[in-house]
């Protein structure tokens, strides 16, 4: 996930990250990640460990002691690397993903007196899964809500133990050769409901059935999806 702390023209540092997600189980409970500059000059970079989770369908974050990552702050020559440790500072839960984000911000550094722009920071997010002891899977349920506005909104609840990851998906609706496509790449957090507002084809019935089919870091998925009217 890339996050910019400003907008506009800018001189903004470049850098990198390998691996873009880490997983952590077992007695795996450390990781290495690698950053690269890919400026002509340095950057300072600060490490910060997050708690993540996604109540009412949106993203929060918060400090968390769980995860330590070491250097926390670091400077990267032009075209240097810098490796990244980062390890597990608790037992993993016996029968629930723990998720998390390790965020790496650029640290700006002062500019040239001349210089009449906005200064960017480049912020970039890895998500940290750590596995369950017992082996645990995500479950999606669908629904789809019609808005007063003729949209439809599709939630997906995960009443699972584990993330899924949707990267698209298709609706289908009964009696009609329309398709509502949708390009998501978004998280589904155990625990957690996220919803997304799609614009129908003209002549879709309202009470039409529904079918969803997608492609997620699990592979593909299809499933019935409950439908309900404003």
């Amino acid at each position: 996930m890339l996050m910019l702390a400003a907008a506009g023209t800018a001189a903004a540092g470049t850098f990198s990250i390998a691996p873009v997600r880490i997983e952590l189980q077992g007695a795996q409970r450390t990781a290495v990640l690698t950053v690269h500059n890919d400026d002509v000059a340095p950057l300072l970079i600060q490490v910060s460990a997050l708690d993540w989770a996604q109540p009412g369908g949106e993203e929060s974050y918060g400090a968390t002691h769980d995860l330590l990552a070491t250097p926390p702050v670091f400077t990267l020559p032009p075209g240097g690397e810098q490796i990244v440790r980062v390890a597990l500072r608790r037992e993993p839960d016996a029968a629930r993903e723990l998720d998390y984000r390790l965020l790496l911000a650029e640290v700006p550094q002062p500019v040239d007196k001349n210089f009449t722009g906005l200064r960017v920071a480049l912020r970039l997010s890895v998500p940290v899964f750590v596995k369950a002891a017992a082996p645990v899977a995500a479950a999606l349920s669908w629904r789809a809500q019609w808005q007063d506005d003729a949209k439809l909104t599709v939630s997906a609840s995960n009443v699972g133990q584990s993330h899924l990851q949707v990267s698209d998906f298709s609706l289908r609706f009964a009696g009609s050769e329309q398709v509502a496509r949708a390009v998501v790449g978004r998280y589904v957090l155990p625990g957690s409901t996220v919803s997304w507002k799609l614009d129908v084809p003209a002549g879709v019935m309202r009470d039409a059935a529904i079918t969803i089919h997608g492609a997620s870091d699990q592979g593909e998925f299809q499933s019935d999806v409950v439908t309900t009217g404003p």
